[in-house]
C-alpha cells in the first residue's frame, strides 16, 4: 500500500517558467541529501521508491537509508536503516525510470515522520523533482547518509528523486490520491506544519492513508508546470498500488494561467470532457471519483496579472454547474470557500492572501467538504463512475 509520493515536474520548460520558479532543480555531486516525510498508516516493512523519471543520464545513488525523524536535519539515534535494491546498496536508475527498494523491516504506526536519506557520489544533471515541498529539506557534503545529525547543512525547500514509501498493510484500507494543482500542494498553508488539505482529510478518516499528488501550477489539459493531468493520471493514479479512491481537483490554472501568459483562454467544454474522462478512467480501474468544482479567484489580478477575467468567471460557473449534475461525487470546494456575499470571491478568512490560494483555514474547511464527499460516495456503487458527458455532446478527452 502506497502510504506517501510525490508528484514530480522536470527542470524547466519555458522561458515563463523559468522566470516564475521560486524552488528550482538542482544537481547533487559528493553530496548527502537528506528528506522528511510524514506517513500515515501501520506497517512492519516498507519500500523506498526513488525516481529518474524526467532525468536525462542514469542516476546512481551509492547509499540509502531511513530513519526516524528528530529534529531538523537530525534522525533519532538507532533508528538509521539501510535500504537496498535487488539487494545492493547502490542503484543506478535509467532516465525515465524508478527505482523501487527492497522490502525494509521498519515499523510504523500511525502517524510518523521518516527521514530518507541517499547519498550521490556522482552529478547527473538536473533532479526530477517537486518544487513546493512544504518541508524543509538538508544537503551536506560526503557520505553522511548513517550521520544522526548534519552539521552546517544546507536547507533546501524542493523533493528531489524521492517519489514514494509503500508500507505493508492489512487488505481493506481506503487509500485516497488527492490529484490536483497548489490547492492540493498547499500552496498558502503554513510550511513545516503539514497543513495542505490532503494531510488533514488523512486526520479526518480513519484507517486512512491520503497521497498527495498536487503540482503547484498544474493544468489539466496543457503542459507547462508539470505534466497535464489528463497525462499523469494513469501513472500518478492508476498505476500506484492500493488506490481505493481518487479526488480530482484539476482545471483552475487552465482557466487562469492563459491569461498570463497571453495565451487563447480554454473553453469550458474541453474541461468538462477532461475532468469526465479522469473520472470515468478511474471507474473503469474500480475506484470511487470524487470531483471537486473549481474555487472562486476574484481579485486575483493584484498578484497574478491575467488570471482573474469576466470569461474566466464565466467557464468556471460553467464547469461548476456541470460538475454538480453529472458527476455522483462531488467536494464542492465552491460552495465552501467563497464569500457569500461575493461569490466569486474567496472568504477573506480561508485567503492566504493571493485570492487564489486558501489559507491554513481554508485547508481545513477543503479536508472537512473532502472528507464528506469520500464518505458520501462510498454509498454509491464503486463502478459506476457517474460522469456523462452534457447532453448532445461525444465522448471525452484523453481516453
Amino acid at each position: 500500500m502506497t502510504t506517501w509520493t510525490a508528484a514530480f515536474r522536470s527542470a524547466p520548460v519555458s522561458a515563463y517558467e523559468s522566470m516564475t520558479l521560486i524552488h528550482p532543480s538542482r544537481a547533487f555531486n559528493d553530496q548527502t541529501l537528506r528528506q522528511v516525510v510524514r506517513v500515515r498508516g501501520a506497517g512492519d516493512r516498507l519500500r523506498i521508491r526513488l525516481s529518474n523519471q524526467y532525468g536525462k543520464q542514469p542516476l546512481t545513488i551509492t547509499r540509502t537509508s531511513v530513519a526516524t525523524h528528530d529534529t531538523r536535519s537530525s534522525i533519532r539515534a538507532g533508528t538509521d536503516t539501510a535500504v537496498t535494491f535487488e539487494g545492493t546498496g547502490q542503484v543506478t536508475i535509467d532516465a525515465g525510470a524508478e527505482a523501487v527498494s527492497d522490502p525494509v523491516d521498519f515499523a510504523i504506526a500511525g502517524e510518523s515522520d521518516l527521514a530518507v536519506s541517499t547519498y550521490h557520489a556522482s552529478a547527473a544533471g538536473p533532479a526530477t523533482y517537486h518544487p513546493f515541498a512544504l518541508q524543509t529539506g538538508y544537503v551536506v557534503a560526503g557520505d553522511a547518509v548513517s550521520r544522526t545529525h548534519l552539521t552546517g547543512a544546507e536547507e533546501v525547500e524542493s523533493r528531489f528523486h524521492l517519489g514514494g514509501i509503500d508500507i505493508g498493510a492489512p487488505e481493506g484500507r481506503r487509500v485516497v490520491a488527492a490529484f490536483g494543482d497548489s490547492l492540493t500542494d498547499g500552496v498558502g498553508t503554513s510550511h513545516g506544519t503539514h497543513h495542505r488539505y490532503p494531510d488533514l482529510l488523512a486526520g479526518r478518516l480513519a484507517d486512512t492513508s491520503v497521497i498527495n499528488l498536487g503540482i503547484a501550477g498544474n493544468r489539466l489539459l496543457s503542459d507547462v508546470f508539470g505534466e497535464r493531468g489528463i497525462a499523469r493520471f494513469e501513472r500518478d493514479v492508476l498505476a500506484a498500488p492500493g488506490m481505493t479512491h481518487v479526488v480530482v481537483e484539476l482545471g483552475l490554472n487552465d482557466i487562469g494561467l492563459p491569461g498570463m501568459l497571453g495565451l487563447p483562454a480554454v473553453p469550458a467544454d474541453e474541461l468538462i470532457d477532461g475532468l469526465g474522462s479522469l473520472a470515468r478512467q478511474a471507474a473503469r480501474a474500480g475506484l470511487t471519483a470524487v470531483v471537486a468544482t473549481l474555487t472562486p479567484f476574484g481579485g486575483a489580478d493584484g498578484v497574478s496579472p491575467g488570471f482573474d477575467t469576466p470569461e474566466g468567471e464565466r467557464t468556471r460557473q460553467r464547469v461548476n454547474q456541470w460538475i454538480r449534475a453529472h458527476v455522483d461525487a462531488v467536494a464542492d470546494l465552491d460552495r465552501a470557500l467563497r464569500d457569500p456575499a461575493a461569490p466569486a470571491v474567496l472568504r477573506s478568512d480561508y485567503d492566504s492572501g493571493d485570492h487564489i490560494h486558501p489559507n491554513d483555514a481554508g485547508a481545513e474547511a477543503m479536508a472537512d467538504i473532502v472528507a464528506r464527499a469520500v464518505l458520501e460516495s462510498e454509498g454509491l456503487p464503486r463502478a459506476s463512475g457517474r460522469a456523462r458527458a452534457p447532453q448532445g455532446r461525444g465522448p471525452g478527452l484523453g481516453r
